[in-house]
């Protein structure tokens, strides 16, 4: 199986942000960007991962990395994300929450086949309920 090693960040022309391995940008990336309406919050948008590079870490050294980028811009950020998997991925909602939580992510709120989350870099600003928006902040 091929390695995936080198990541790299490239910024598009409509804000958003992407982490990707190398001779992979379309196929295993992290995309993300900062809420326009929001200060200090950014929303992790899409997380992709070819089958068979799944189970591996991939998505882990994605986020991770994702992660590590946003808390060097907004030390106070507040992340969110959904757990939704696409159709025929093998992913459940339940995996997928499962992963965001082994990296810190908190359920916020169930909408049917969707679960949110948010992830707050410092526990000084998280409200003591992580509350659906507009209350991101203590």
């Amino acid at each position: 199986m091929t390695q995936l090693t080198n990541i790299m960040c490239k910024e598009e022309h409509d804000g958003f942000l992407y982490v990707y391995f190398e001779n992979y940008e379309n196929d295993c990336n992290c995309m993300w960007r900062k809420n326009p309406e929001y200060e200090n919050v950014y929303s992790i948008e899409r997380v992709d991962i070819l089958p068979q590079f799944r189970r591996s870490g991939c998505a882990r050294k994605l986020l991770e990395n994702t992660l590590k980028r946003i808390s060097e811009e907004c030390p106070q950020a507040c992340v969110e994300i959904t757990a939704k998997p696409d159709e025929n991925s093998g992913l459940t909602v339940e995996n997928l929450v499962a992963f965001y939580e082994s990296l810190g992510f908190e359920t916020y709120l169930r909408l049917g086949d969707r679960v949110h989350l948010r992830l707050y870099f410092d526990c000084a600003v998280k409200p003591s309920v992580v509350y659906d928006h507009p209350f991101f902040f203590k």
